[in-house]
């Protein structure tokens, strides 16, 4: 009996997984608004200023000096290239696992909506780093969204979920818990550390998030079906999932 509720309760909390996260809408506001924003050179624009001044006493005062070496460890952990290398071990290593290319579908589709996204948004807006004075020349890649931003928080979290979402049914809850802390952990971690070295203003960091949260959303949603999970979990026989009719 109690191994007949475990698939069911974990059915239950993939379906509650799916009705918190998988809410594009709330993310693409949140893009829109900022977008908005930066071309209109709104309220926001102060504040990330602020932000900016606020961080900059803090990292070259001698008390918080000592978090450059950290925050630059995260941000070479955030370089696109070993990003995209890690989504891409995670996929090759769930797709031979359970023999379907579904995995590698998933990270390739996350791929191409950052190329699609990320570099064009870069170009179209344009906005000037901090601290860069010079405006950019020709199609120069601007600051706003944080490319590092979104392709870390895009990359890390498909890394997790692409091994976790087909065994959801059968991991016990504080599992599925500690992931859903680590990953928004992660993600701020990284914003934080490029706001910190002066690379980018905060509501780059904040629209890398909501476009990274579109991203990973639409991702698994077209190819949802890699991710109904196994009849059984691996290694536990049939019988043991038997139906309640059927023991």
């Amino acid at each position: 009996m109690d191994e007949a509720r475990a698939p069911t309760a974990g059915r239950r909390r993939s379906a509650r997984w799916r009705s918190r996260w998988l809410i594009p809408g709330v993310p693409a506001v949140v893009l829109v608004i900022l977008t908005v924003n930066v071309l209109a050179s709104g309220p926001l624009v102060g504040a990330d200023q602020r932000i900016r001044a606020f961080t900059r006493s803090l990292a070259s005062s001698p008390g918080w000096h000592w978090l450059g070496g950290p925050a630059r460890l995260i941000v070479d952990l955030a370089n696109p290239v070993v990003a995209v290398t890690v989504l891409a071990v995670s996929a090759v290593a769930v797709g031979a696992r359970r023999r379907s290319l579904r995995p590698l579908v998933t990270a390739a589709v996350a791929a191409i909506l950052l190329l699609v996204t990320v570099v064009p948004g870069k170009i179209l807006i344009g906005r000037l780093a901090p601290g860069r004075l010079r405006p950019l020349a020709g199609f120069g890649l601007g600051s706003f969204p944080s490319g590092h931003t979104t392709t870390a928080s895009v990359c890390y979290v498909l890394a997790v979920l692409l091994p976790l979402l087909p065994l959801l049914p059968y991991l016990p809850a504080w599992i599925w818990r500690i992931a859903l802390v680590v990953m928004p952990v992660w993600c701020v971690l990284v914003g934080a550390a490029l706001v910190w070295l002066n690379y980018h203003w905060f509501t780059d960091v904040a629209a890398g998030w909501a476009l990274a949260a579109i991203i990973i959303q639409v991702a698994l949603w077209l190819t949802r079906g890699a991710y109904s999970g196994p009849s059984t979990p691996p290694g536990v026989p049939d019988e043991r999932i038997a139906s309640p009719s059927t023991t």
